[in-house]
């Protein structure tokens, strides 16, 4: 994966589908962008004008990342978005 991707310094916007299991994570105002698969159900939405990543989804987040502890939906993603990102780089 190229290393050019940069990461939007706008505010973080996260919403969760308890029916669906699904995170969205947004830096800024949600748009439109290209998936691209990091991990089986973890997906980097990079704008296909600027390469900048503009959010994540992740596929079946509770079940996947929420353990026992007491984070929360929010303190999860802070924990776990810079290790998805990490994985742009390689």
């Amino acid at each position: 994966m190229a290393t050019s991707k940069k990461i939007s310094k706008q505010a973080l916007s996260i919403d969760y589908d308890q029916g669906a299991d699904v995170l969205y994570i947004s830096f800024g105002k949600p748009k439109p962008a290209i998936c691209v698969e990091m991990d089986d159900g973890d997906l980097v939405r990079i704008d296909a004008y600027t390469d900048k990543v503009v959010g994540i989804t992740i596929i079946d987040f509770k079940k996947r990342y929420m353990d026992r502890s007491s984070l929360n939906i929010e303190e999860t993603a802070n924990k776990i978005v810079p290790g998805i990102l990490a994985q742009l780089k390689h």
